[in-house]
C-alpha cells in the first residue's frame, strides 16, 4: 500500500505538468509492453512492477494513463480491490479526458461489487453505459447492472436509481427490475404501475419482451409462491461471510434461472410461480421468525433452502411444526428428512451414498466377497459404515474392514491383512500319501478327476504330497473330500506379491480427498489385489486419475454430479453464460434443480402444502441438470450417477437409484 500511495503522489505531480503536454519516452513504452506481456501470462506481481516503472518515467510520458489503468486492473486481478479502486478514482480525477475513462469506471464498479458496495457498483456501470464508445463495454455494463440490481438491491434503492437515471436503455431496464421486485413480493398493483411507465427505446427488443412476460404473469393470476431461505448476509461487510454469500448467490441465480425457463415455456392457464426471498443469516432466531411469517401466508406453498446442514436443521424443525414442505437443495446431514413428513433433502445424504454404492456393488456387479479400506474422516467413515450394513442386508459378505487415519500414505499393514484374509478364502488343499492307505482307490479317484497317470504313479511311489489345488483348481476341495484322506490347508502365497489375490471381488474405498487416489490405487496394485475398486465422489478428479492411470484404470465411483450433453443442458448453460458472462457452477445447478423439482410438482396440480408434501414424497427419477432426484425412500435423494474411469476418460455407466 505504501508503494501505491507513492505512485499516487507521482500522479498528482504529473497533473500539473500535463498542461505542457506529454512526451514519448522509449523507456516508458518498454516498461508498458513488458507489463502487458506479463499481464497476459497472468504474472500479475511482475506486471504491476512494470506498469509502476512505466508511470514513474519522467517527464510526463505518453503511457501514463494506459499504464495507470493497467496497474488498476492488475491490482484487481490480485484481488486488491481497494488498491485498484484508489488508482481508478485518482485517474478519473486527474485525467478526466483520457481514452481510458470508461475502463476506469468499469474497473471501479467491479471493485465496488467485490467489496459488497452494490449501489456504488451500479452507479459506475450506469456511467460506463452512458459514456461508452465501445459496444462491448456498453453491453457488458448493461448485463452487470441487470445482475446486481436484480439480486442485491432493495426496492427502495432501485426506485431511487429509476428516478435519477436519464439513460433511456438503463431507465427501461431498471423500471422492469423494479416491477419484478414488486411482483416477487406479491405487490401486483405497484408492479403494474411500474410497467405502465415502461418505455423501451427499442420496441420489440428483449426489454420489451421481458416487460410483456411480466405483465402477462400479473394479469394471469393463479399465483403460487415459494419461500426461498438462503444465508445471503445482505448488508453485511463485504469481507465477511464470503463463502456463505458466494454459495447462496450462486444458488439464487440457479433458482431464478429455473423460474425464467418456466415462464418462457408457460402457456395461458398455467400457474404463476413467484418466490419470496429471505435472508437466513445462519441464525436460528431469524429462521424461526421467517418461517412463522410464511406459515401464516396462505400463498406460500413450500420452502426451498436453506443451504448448510446446521441452519437446515433449525428450518426443518420450524417447517415441520408449521406443516410447510421444505426442500433443502444441498444439505447432506444425516436424519434431516426424518424430522417429519414435510422435510425433504434433494441432495444425497452421506450414508445414503454408501447404501447406493453397496447395492450397485452387490446387485449390479454381482460381488459376493467384499473388502472395505476407508479413511477415518467422518464422511468417509459414515459411508463405509452404511456400505457395510447394506452389503450384509443384501446377503453379501464383508470379509475385511480396515480404517486408516486421515492423510495416511503408508497402507502396507492393512493391505497385508487384505492379502492374508483373501488368501485364507482359497487355500491350497494338500494330501500326504504316506502310511496305510488304499493306493488303488486313490489312483482311480485321481484319474477319474482327470489327473495324469504318470504324475500320480510317481508321487505314490515315493510317498510324497499332492497339492490338489494346483492339480485340480476350483475342484480341489471336492477331490479332497472324495479321497477321504487327511487334508492340510496351505497358504503359500500370502507374502509372495508376484502371485495375485483374486478371492476378493471388490474393495470399497471412501476417501477424504482426491489426493488419496494415487495412495490407494498404487498400493492396492502393489499388493496385487485383483479386486474392483469402488470409490466415492472424491474419486471424481480427472487430473488425479490421469496422474495414476496405470493403477486407477477401471475404478468405479458414485457421484451426485454429472452433466449430460443434450439440448436441455446446452440451453441452460448458454442462457447462464449469456446473462452472467461466466461458466455455470455446481451451486447454480443445485438451485436450478431444486426449483425445477418444486415447479414440476406444482405443474401437476399439487398447489396446497399437503398436496405438495405428498407429491414430493413420491418423486422417483426426476431428471435434474446436475443429478437425478428420487425422494421415495425416506424423503432423501436416493439417486447417484455411477461413473467409471477407463482408458483416460470418465464415463457414466448408469444412474442408480436406491431400491
Amino acid at each position: 500500500m505504501k508503494k501505491l500511495l507513492l505512485f499516487l503522489v507521482i500522479l498528482c505531480s504529473y497533473a500539473v505538468a500535463q498542461e505542457h503536454g506529454v512526451y514519448f519516452m522509449q523507456s516508458a513504452e518498454d516498461f508498458f509492453l513488458l507489463g502487458m506481456r506479463q499481464y497476459a501470462q497472468k504474472d500479475y506481481k511482475n506486471a504491476a512492477n512494470a506498469f509502476e516503472n512505466s508511470i514513474a518515467v519522467s517527464p510526463l510520458n505518453h503511457r501514463i494513463t494506459a499504464s495507470t489503468i493497467m496497474l488498476a486492473k492488475t491490482h484487481f486481478a490480485l484481488k486488491d480491490y481497494l488498491g485498484a479502486a484508489i488508482l481508478c478514482d485518482s485517474m478519473l480525477h486527474k485525467y478526466p479526458y483520457s481514452l481510458y475513462v470508461e475502463d476506469a469506471h468499469f474497473t471501479l464498479g467491479m471493485c465496488y461489487y467485490n467489496e459488497g458496495l452494490y449501489v456504488n457498483a451500479v452507479k459506475e456501470m450506469l456511467t460506463v453505459h452512458r459514456i461508452a464508445r465501445e459496444r462491448l463495454n456498453r453491453e457488458h455494463s448493461f448485463k452487470v447492472v441487470d445482475n446486481i440490481a436484480s439480486e442485491f438491491l432493495s426496492q427502495g434503492e432501485i426506485n431511487t436509481l429509476v428516478a435519477s437515471n436519464t439513460d433511456p436503455s438503463m431507465h427501461a431496464l431498471l423500471t422492469v427490475i423494479s416491477a419484478e421486485k414488486y411482483f416477487s413480493t406479491g405487490n401486483d398493483d405497484n408492479a403494474k404501475a411500474e410497467l405502465q411507465n415502461f418505455n423501451d427505446p427499442l420496441p420489440g427488443q428483449p426489454m420489451q419482451q421481458r416487460a410483456n412476460r411480466l405483465l402477462a404473469r400479473i394479469e394471469k393470476g393463479n399465483l403460487v409462491r415459494i419461500g426461498v431461505l438462503l444465508p445471503l448476509f445482505s448488508g453485511s461487510n463485504g469481507s465477511s461471510f464470503v463463502r456463505e454469500k458466494k454459495v447462496s448467490n450462486d444458488i439464487l441465480q440457479g433458482i431464478q434461472l429455473a423460474l425464467r425457463d418456466y415462464e418462457e415455456h408457460s402457456e395461458p392457464g398455467h400457474i404463476t410461480v413467484a418466490v419470496d426471498i429471505k435472508d437466513s443469516r445462519r441464525d436460528s432466531t431469524v429462521i424461526d421468525s421467517v418461517i412463522s411469517q410464511w406459515a401464516m401466508d396462505s400463498t406460500i406453498t413450500g420452502i426451498l433452502g436453506p443451504v448448510f446442514s446446521d441452519e437446515t436443521f433449525y428450518a426443518a424443525v420450524a417447517a415441520e411444526h408449521s406443516a410447510v414442505p421444505l426442500v433443502s437443495p444441498t444439505a447432506t446431514e444425516e436424519g434431516l428428512s426424518q424430522i417429519g413428513p414435510y422435510v425433504f433433502q434433494a441432495n444425497t445424504s452421506i450414508s445414503m451414498r454408501g447404501k447406493i454404492m453397496a447395492q450397485y456393488t452387490v446387485n449390479a456387479l454381482g460381488a459376493k466377497t467384499i473388502g472395505i479400506l476407508a479413511s477415518d474422516f467422518p464422511s468417509s467413515k459414515t459411508q463405509a459404515d452404511s456400505f457395510a450394513a447394506e452389503v450384509v442386508r443384501l446377503g453379501g459378505s464383508v470379509i475385511i474392514d480396515r480404517r486408516y487415519p486421515k492423510g495416511e500414505t503408508d497402507l502396507r499393514f492393512p493391505l497385508r491383512e487384505f492379502r492374508s484374509v483373501a488368501t485364507a478364502l482359497k487355500p491350497d488343499y494338500v494330501v500326504k500319501l504316506r502310511g496305510r492307505m488304499n493306493v488303488a482307490n486313490i489312483m482311480s479317484t485321481l484319474l477319474a478327476y482327470g489327473a495324469q497317470y504318470e504324475i500320480v504313479d510317481s508321487i505314490l511311489a515315493v510317498g510324497g504330497s499332492i497339492d490338489l489345488t494346483n492339480m485340480f483348481g476350483p475342484r480341489a476341495k471336492e477331490v479332497a473330500d472324495s479321497l477321504k484322506l487327511p487334508v492340510i490347508l496351505s497358504y503359500p502365497f500370502v507374502d509372495s506379491l508376484q502371485y495375485p489375490v483374486t478371492s476378493i471381488d471388490a474393495i470399497f474405498c471412501p476417501i477424504s480427498s482426491s489426493q488419496q487416489i494415487g495412495v490407494i490405487s498404487s498400493q492396492v496394485a502393489y499388493f496385487n489385489l485383483r479386486a474392483k475398486i469402488i470409490g466415492t465422489a472424491e474419486w471424481y478428479n480427472i487430473h488425479e486419475l490421469e496422474m495414476n492411470r496405470r493403477y486407477a484404470d477401471g475404478v468405479i465411483f458414485g457421484s451426485d454430479r454429472w452433466m449430460e450433453k443434450n439440448p436441455k443442458t446446452d440451453e441452460v448453460y448458454n442462457e447462464y453464460l449469456e446473462k452472467y458472462g461466466k461458466q455455470i457452477t455446481d451451486n447454480v445447478l443445485f438451485g436450478y434443480d431444486g426449483m425445477s423439482l418444486l415447479i414440476a410438482q406444482l405443474q401437476k396440480g399439487s398447489i396446497t402444502r399437503e398436496e405438495l408434501a405428498v407429491s414430493l414424497a413420491s418423486v422417483n427419477n426426476f431428471q435434474g441438470i446436475r443429478n437425478t432426484i428420487s425422494l421415495n425412500h425416506g424423503r432423501v435423494n436416493g439417486s447417484l450417477h455411477i461413473l467409471q474411469y477407463k482408458n483416460g476418460t470418465i464415463s457414466k455407466l448408469v444412474n442408480y437409484a436406491y431400491q
